[in-house]
Parts: structure tokens; C-alpha cells; sequence
């Protein structure tokens, strides 16, 4: 199977989902922005395992999904550069573009959210970390990769500031 992302294009698209909801408040959203970046609370870490070991599964899901929307653009392109950048084309975030991945996603989006509003200030982890700077340690790889192929976080705020 080819390279879904060189190591360029996946610090690129860490570094644009890391930086994605300061776009927000930029734009007078009412975005938190913590003074330190912590380890969260006991829960959020107990969240994490959990998240770690879904993610890990979907992103293998994704993966095949992705190798599956490549092939079967094979036989429709002169050749296989051609269906990999046609498959770019019809899902512009490539793997993650898996339904199960984006909903997975933004379940635990969510379930981090809740969980700032449940513990102090200073326990509180901003969920574009909890999601992927928490996994820049090397071990989390493949995962890593999946998730740096999304353009943008498929999370939204409403009026009062909530994600939704």
C-alpha cells in the first residue's frame, strides 16, 4: 500500500488542527484558552486509555477503507497515481474521512468537553490536545498519521460557546 502522508505533510496537518480553534477565538468565538498545557484529571487520563485503544482499532478501519476507495479507482485511471489522486479528490481528508473515524471524533471531542466542565480550571485539557498532541509520543503512530489527513476538526460552537 502506498504512503498515505510523508512526515512533512503530517506535521503540517498537526500543526493546523493544533492551531485550528485559536482561528475561532481569533474571530471572537468564545473559545477557552488554558495558561498551562497539563495532564488533565484522573479522568480524562482514564478517558485517554480508552480513546487510545478505539482510535488505534477504527484507524485500521480507516486505513482499509482508504486502500479499498483507492483500488477500486484503479481500474478507472490510467494508473496508480492517477486513482490515488482521484481518491484524494472524492474524499478530500482521505482516510479520515471514514464515517466511523469522524464520528469517533467527535464522541470523544465531546466527552473531553464534559469532562472540563466537571473538574477545576486548572485540570481542564483543551480537546484538540486531548485528541492529538497527547499522541505525539512516538507510540501512536498510524493513528497519528489518520488523523492529520482531516482538514478540520468536525466539531462546531454554537451561540453560547458549546460544542457542538
Amino acid at each position: 500500500m502506498h504512503e498515505i502522508m510523508t512526515l512533512e505533510r503530517t506535521n503540517k496537518g498537526v500543526r493546523r488542527l493544533l492551531t485550528a480553534t485559536k482561528d475561532l477565538k481569533q474571530c471572537g468565538a468564545p473559545v477557552w484558552d488554558p495558561k498551562s498545557r497539563g495532564d488533565g484529571s484522573p479522568a480524562h487520563r482514564s478517558l485517554f486509555v480508552e480513546y487510545e485503544e478505539v482510535l488505534s482499532a477504527v484507524a485500521s478501519v480507516a486505513l482499509e477503507w482508504w486502500a479499498g476507495t483507492v483500488e477500486s479507482r484503479v481500474g478507472l485511471s490510467s494508473n496508480a497515481d492517477e486513482a490515488i489522486r482521484q481518491a484524494w479528490m472524492d474524499r478530500a481528508a482521505g482516510p479520515a474521512s471514514y464515517p466511523g473515524f469522524v464520528a469517533l471524533i467527535r464522541d470523544y471531542w465531546l466527552a473531553c468537553d464534559d469532562l472540563n466542565k466537571q473538574v477545576s480550571q486548572s485540570q481542564r485539557v483543551p480537546p484538540e490536545d486531548f485528541l492529538l498532541s497527547w499522541l505525539l509520543d512516538g507510540r501512536h503512530e498510524k493513528e497519528v498519521k489518520v488523523l492529520a489527513c482531516m482538514p478540520y476538526w468536525p466539531i462546531g460552537l454554537d451561540a453560547d460557546g458549546n460544542w457542538v
